[in-house]
C-alpha cells in the first residue's frame, strides 16, 4: 500500500532547492533556472515554513504520464510531490494539532483553514523528472512596494486540499514546459486556458490535452511527440477552439498602438494574453499576466484618442524558462528609415541580464459570444471623444484618458456599489431595468485620474457602419462624478440608453 508522508520544515532559498532537485531525482548542484527562479521568488513573498506532501496525484501530471511517460521502457513515478508554502513559522507539532482540531468539528475546520489560507502563498508541485521538474504550480503575485503598483488582473482563486483542509490562493497556474507532451506554447496556452476555462466552471485542459488539439489536424512541423518543433500560431488557435473559447488573434507588427490597447483590454478583464515572440530565426511563447504603467504615455504607443494603455512600462509573464510573474520590460521602437514601428519586450534574467524578444502577435483566447472587438471599441471612443470633451469643458479636455475591459454582467453590476455618488430609488430603477448578457463591454474615461465615466456595450453583435448615427449596442452609461451627470444624462438619452449616476 502506498502511504503518504507530510513534513513540515523551516523554509530558507538553499534548503527550498535541495529540497525541489531531491523531489525530482536531481543534484541541488545542478537545479534548473526554474527551481532557483522559484526560490527566489518565495523569498520575495515572505516565505517561512514547506510543508512537503509526499505522495500527489496531479490530473496534468497524470494526462503527461500516460500519453508519453508510461510507455518508456523505465518510466518514472506517476505520482508527484508537492510543496506548500507558507508566509508564518509553524512546525511540525503545530500542524498536527490543526489537523487534529480539524476533526473536532466544522467551526473549528474553517477557523483552523482561515487562519492558514491568510499565510497560505501557494504550492510547488514537482514532477520526478530531474531536467524538466517544475509541474502545476499556484502562487500569490507579489506585493506592491514603493513606487508604481503592479497591476496583475489574470489570476483566479485555486482551493487547494492538504489532508483535511482546505486552503484558498490566489495565483495563475504556471509550469516548465518538457519537450516531450508540450514545447513553450503550450506551456503558455495552458496557462492562459487554465484562467478562462475557471472562470466559466469549465473542466481545464491539461498540457497533454493542448497538445493533442493542437496537433489533431495539423502537423506542419513533423511529429508531435515528442514536441521538439514546438506549435505554430494555427495549432495554438485550434487547441483554443477545442478547448470551447474564440482565439482572438492581435497583430503587433502593423500597429503597435492598437496591439497595446487590445493587450491592456484583455489584461484588465482577467483575460491571459499568450504572446508570440521571435528573435532572430527562434521564436518563444510567453504568458501574459500583468502590466505596470509609468507616469507618461510613450509617443510610439499613442493613438488618435487619449489611450491609457500608452502608459505601459513592463509586462509580468509567466516564462517557461524562469517561472511565474517574471518582469519583462516593454521598448516601443520608431519608424525609422530602414525599419518600421515595433514592440520590444526585454525579459529580465537573474543575473540582470535583459534578453530582447520582437513581439510578433498574441492570441487571447475569449467567450465565444464576445464578438464586439478591442478595434471596435476603439472606434466608439474616437466618435465619443469630442463629446466627452464637451462634457468635461476646457478645464478637464487635456486630462481625459480612456480604457477598456470586458466584464461578466453580473459582476459588473455587483462591483458598482459604492462608485455611484448619489444612489437613489431611481438606481433601483435602472438595476430592475437594466438588460446585459453575459459579458459586457466597458469604455471607462477617466479626467485627472479620477473615474468619470463608464459606457456598457453589448458584446453579442460587431458594429457596423450603419449602427454609428443610432448606436443599438449601448446598453448603458454609468456617471461617477456628479457635477457631469447633467451633461451625461443627456448623452444617455439620445443614445436610447439607460443611465445610472
Amino acid at each position: 500500500m502506498t502511504l503518504n508522508s507530510i513534513r513540515v520544515q523551516r523554509f530558507t532559498r538553499p534548503s527550498f532547492v535541495r529540497a525541489l532537485a531531491a523531489a525530482s531525482g536531481g543534484d541541488a548542484g545542478r537545479a534548473p533556472e526554474q527551481v532557483k527562479y522559484l526560490a527566489r521568488y518565495c523569498a520575495k513573498l515572505g516565505a517561512r515554513t514547506v510543508v512537503q506532501e509526499h505522495v500527489y496525484v496531479d490530473r496534468h501530471y497524470m494526462d503527461e504520464y500516460a500519453a508519453y511517460y508510461s510507455r518508456m521502457l523505465t518510466p518514472p513515478k506517476h505520482t508527484v510531490i508537492r510543496f506548500h508554502v507558507f508566509g508564518s513559522a509553524f512546525t511540525a507539532r503545530h500542524l498536527r494539532t490543526d489537523l487534529a482540531d480539524a476533526l473536532s468539528s466544522p467551526s473549528v475546520r474553517v477557523r483552523v483553514q482561515k487562519r492558514l489560507s491568510q499565510k497560505y502563498l501557494g504550492f510547488v508541485s514537482v514532477r520526478p523528472l530531474a531536467a524538466v521538474p517544475v509541474g502545476r504550480t499556484v502562487l500569490q503575485k507579489l506585493r506592491n512596494g514603493r513606487g508604481r503598483h503592479r497591476e496583475i488582473w489574470a489570476t483566479a482563486n485555486y482551493s487547494v486540499h492538504l489532508a483535511n483542509l482546505q486552503l484558498n490562493v490566489n495565483g495563475l497556474a504556471f509550469q516548465q514546459q518538457d519537450l516531450a507532451v508540450g514545447a513553450c506554447a503550450t506551456a503558455a496556452l495552458w496557462s492562459a486556458l487554465s484562467r478562462v476555462a475557471r472562470r466559466e466552471a469549465m473542466r481545464a485542459p491539461t498540457p497533454a490535452e493542448v497538445s493533442e488539439a493542437a496537433a489533431k489536424h495539423l502537423i506542419p512541423e513533423g511529429r508531435a511527440q515528442p514536441a521538439v518543433s514546438g506549435l505554430t500560431i494555427s495549432q495554438l488557435c485550434e487547441a483554443v477552439r477545442a478547448s470551447g473559447f474564440a482565439p482572438e488573434r492581435m497583430h503587433a507588427l502593423t500597429y503597435p498602438e492598437i496591439f497595446m490597447i487590445g493587450l491592456h483590454t484583455y489584461l484588465l478583464s482577467g483575460i491571459p494574453v499568450l504572446l508570440a515572440l521571435r528573435s532572430g530565426g527562434e521564436g518563444h511563447a510567453v504568458t501574459a499576466v500583468g502590466f505596470q504603467v509609468g507616469p507618461r504615455p510613450h509617443p510610439v504607443l499613442q493613438a488618435s484618442i487619449p489611450v491609457r494603455s500608452a502608459y505601459v512600462t513592463k509586462l509580468y509573464v509567466h516564462d517557461d524558462r524562469l517561472g511565474p510573474y517574471a518582469r519583462a520590460h516593454v521598448h516601443p521602437r520608431p519608424r525609422t528609415k530602414t525599419t518600421r514601428e515595433c514592440l520590444i519586450l526585454g525579459i529580465d534574467w537573474p543575473d540582470r541580464r535583459k534578453e530582447p524578444w520582437l513581439v510578433d502577435s498574441a492570441i487571447a483566447p475569449v467567450y465565444p459570444k464576445m464578438r464586439l472587438s478591442v478595434r471596435s471599441l476603439v472606434t466608439l471612443a474616437e466618435m465619443f471623444c469630442g463629446v466627452m470633451e464637451h462634457v468635461v469643458g476646457a478645464s478637464g479636455r487635456n486630462a481625459l484618458t480612456v480604457e477598456f475591459l470586458y466584464k461578466r454582467s453580473g459582476e459588473y453590476l455587483a462591483e458598482l456599489s459604492g462608485r455611484v455618488p448619489r444612489p437613489s430609488l431611481g438606481s433601483a430603477d435602472f438595476l430592475q431595468n437594466i438588460v446585459l448578457p453575459r459579458w459586457c463591454a466597458v469604455m471607462r474615461w477617466y479626467v485627472a485620474e479620477r473615474p468619470l465615466c463608464e459606457f456598457v456595450f453589448d458584446t453579442t453583435d460587431i458594429l457596423r457602419t450603419g449602427d454609428h448615427a443610432r448606436l443599438p449596442l449601448l446598453r448603458a452609461l454609468v456617471c461617477f462624478q456628479h457635477q457631469y451627470a447633467k451633461n451625461l444624462a443627456l448623452v444617455s438619452s439620445v443614445f436610447g440608453a439607460r443611465f445610472l449616476g
